[in-house]
């Protein structure tokens, strides 16, 4: 991945904790940050770190920051795999964020309403090109980021949000798409385990966009950075950070 930073650690909680002092610091730079927050389980560890350091006298003004969802899965937001639902159970609540500071995807309506309406909330609040201070994403073991797999028709989408419907279930998500992350200040993909391995070398040696590489869409103005525990990195990992 041309322009990539790779931050290998020894083990998984380290590389959450450098994960989440890289998310506490872009808050710190931009009080009323815009931040991008991952779904699936991996992000966990993080949230729980960033809720826990909370009301530390040097914490972060979370308060003051906005929250926002790189894919949603379509079920209410009291439903277990709601991304949402972890983020307010491991962040959001224990922080004290205002309902009104976290804008949830509605994937109650289903894929095509939700991600209607999540346009039309992005572009309400943050215009047709939006600036995230950071975005936190993932990666699947099949290469996957955000809600969008390999070959996904997401990926080149000029729509800020959209519909996806992808091989594991629940199948039906919506995402946004790299269009709505082309303005971020600074993205963070957080890999973890040994199942990742060869989707990060896939990432690490894509040198422009390749659609069957869906992590090679996205790139931090400013910074883009691998965090990754030992497990998932390549052979000879091109930058190791303890």
């Amino acid at each position: 991945m041309s322009g990539l930073q790779l931050r290998v650690f020894p083990t998984v909680e380290e590389t959450m904790q450098a994960c989440a002092k890289a998310i506490s610091d872009a808050v710190r730079e931009a009080p009323e940050a815009q931040i991008v927050l991952a779904g699936g389980q991996t992000p966990r560890g993080v949230y729980t770190l960033l809720a826990a350091a909370g009301g530390e006298p040097d914490a972060p003004p979370w308060r003051s920051a906005e929250f926002w969802f790189g894919d949603e899965r379509c079920v209410g937001p009291d439903h277990p795999k709601s991304n949402f639902h972890l983020a307010q159970q491991s962040l959001l609540g224990p922080l004290g964020i205002a309902a009104g500071r976290v804008h949830r995807m509605l994937g109650e309506l289903g894929a095509e309403e939700g991600a209607r309406r999540y346009r039309e909330r992005l572009a309400e609040r943050l215009g047709d090109a939006p600036t995230f201070h950071a975005a936190l994403v993932g990666m699947g073991a099949e290469g996957h980021t955000l809600s969008l797999f390999p070959g996904s028709p997401g990926l080149t989408a000029t729509d800020l949000a959209v519909p996806a419907y992808v091989p594991t279930p629940p199948r039906e998500r919506i995402s946004l798409t790299p269009a709505a992350l082309g303005h971020t200040e600074r993205i963070f993909f957080l890999v973890t385990g040994e199942a990742k391995r060869d989707a990060l070398r896939l990432a690490l040696g894509a040198q422009a966009a390749d659609p069957a590489v869906p992590t090679s869409f996205l790139r931090g103005r400013l910074e883009t950075v691998v965090f990754c525990d030992r497990d998932a990195a390549p052979e000879d990992p091109t930058e190791v950070k303890p």
